[in-house]
């Protein structure tokens, strides 16, 4: 997270701030209800804080479907299962199978694998 915060105070470190809500108010007059905020976003920004990181968990299933670089029908059709167990799968609401699950995890070391089903 130090790490971001460096590179967005760096990007930000020269903006001026009047001048950047000068310009969102002449191209959008509308946006003077907003101004505030928006001086207070640039302050932050220019500060390096950093008000919320999001992380996001990719599936095991998700991620190997990935380097296969197919569609979550094609991927489905492929392992001959339907699209929605993929994406049961993917949204971690189930899990592979035994077998399903080693087949995936086959696919995920060697994706030209996939070509030979």
């Amino acid at each position: 997270m130090k790490q971001a915060e460096q590179a967005l105070s760096k990007a930000f470190a020269n903006i001026d701030i009047d001048a950047v809500t000068a310009a969102v108010i002449a191209d959008d007059p509308e946006a003077v209800v907003i101004i505030n905020s928006l001086k207070e976003a640039l302050q932050c920004a220019k500060d390096g804080i950093i008000g919320r990181i999001t992380e996001i968990n990719i599936s095991p299933a998700a991620q190997t479907r990935n380097k296969t670089g197919l569609s979550q029908a094609k991927f489905a059709a492929a392992l001959n299962i339907s699209p929605a167990t993929l994406r049961a799968w993917e949204q971690g609401r189930r899990m592979p199978s035994g077998a399903a699950a080693t087949l995936l995890k086959l696919i995920d070391k060697r994706p030209e694998l996939l070509n030979e089903l």
